[in-house]
């Protein structure tokens, strides 16, 4: 059952991966992008997750104002929750992969494990396993 439910994006609670699973449906920006995020970080601190499985691949490409939110006013939070294993289902879009790439390795610089994958079950077989 969906927590979040938009044209954008699906964000559920998925007991099998104990995931906060984000499933991006189409490219979004602004606020769209941002209330994606803000509500998923809800939920990881509703449940208490330890991890996230961001699937990005319909997602196209982050705009630089909202990777430099992300970086500067986002990745700060999800840093003080109990989130610590992060799994990327990269975008499609090579435009796309770079700037998911950057925002999924500093992640991954703080402490925090972080992989990007191209196959849904490996992503989620690497959540269980951590």
């Amino acid at each position: 059952m969906a927590y979040y439910e938009s044209d954008a994006i699906t964000i559920e609670w998925d007991p099998s991966i104990e995931a906060v699973v984000m499933d991006w449906h189409s490219f979004a920006s602004g606020d769209a992008y941002r209330n994606g995020l803000e509500t998923g970080l809800e939920l990881v601190e509703e449940k208490g997750a330890t991890n996230w499985l961001a699937d990005l691949r319909d997602l196209g490409t982050v705009t630089q104002d909202d990777q430099e939110w992300t970086q500067e006013e986002w990745h700060p939070r999800a840093f003080e929750t109990t989130l610590s294993n992060i799994a990327v289902l990269q975008p499609e879009s090579v435009v796309a992969n770079m700037s998911v790439d950057d925002l999924v390795e500093e992640f991954g610089s703080n402490d925090n494990k972080s992989r990007i994958f191209s196959d849904r079950d490996e992503a989620e077989s690497w959540l269980k396993a951590q």
